[in-house]
């Protein structure tokens, strides 16, 4: 499930289009068939963007932009897992994450958060911290997407 663009460079941050394209292929290999539905966006024509943002897992960042290049953030990884968790018909179980830095995760991603970590998808980066603004490595990425294949 993991594309070859991502089979390489593993600790550095993952692109939100890079996490687009690994979440297709988990999409298309769980459930067996081809995502056909597309949302646009002005920056970008990444086939893999489109399908996830027709699914509603991804959304852009404003403007009718989805930043492809961006780099994607903790807490938006979770939401995406969340979204994708859902749309593959295997919601995640509710939650409250349990991690010192609460308070500093976006009010959009507190539920997302909070079942990313209920599920064993998503833990602390240490000392009982999220760090959700900070960036989600291509490993990371690759972790969580075969955690959320064994769930299915």
């Amino acid at each position: 499930i993991v594309p070859d663009a991502l089979q390489s460079g593993y600790t550095r941050p993952a692109t939100r289009a890079e996490f687009c394209a690994l979440a297709v292929e988990l999409y298309e290999t769980v459930t067996g068939t081809e995502i056909t539905q597309r949302a646009t966006f002005t920056d970008t024509d990444d086939l893999n963007v489109q399908k996830m943002a027709g699914l509603g897992v991804v959304n852009g960042v404003g403007d009718g932009t989805f930043d492809p290049d961006g780099t994607l953030t903790r807490e938006q990884a979770a939401t995406m897992l969340v979204r994708l968790a859902e749309a593959m018909g295997h919601p995640l179980p509710e939650g409250t994450a349990t991690f010192t830095d609460n308070a500093s995760i976006a009010s959009w991603a507190v539920d997302a958060v909070g079942r990313v970590q209920a599920a064993g998808l998503m833990g602390g980066v240490g000392d009982n911290t999220f760090s959700p603004q900070g960036s989600y490595t291509v490993e990371q990425s690759i972790l969580t997407a075969l955690r959320l294949y064994d769930l299915t």
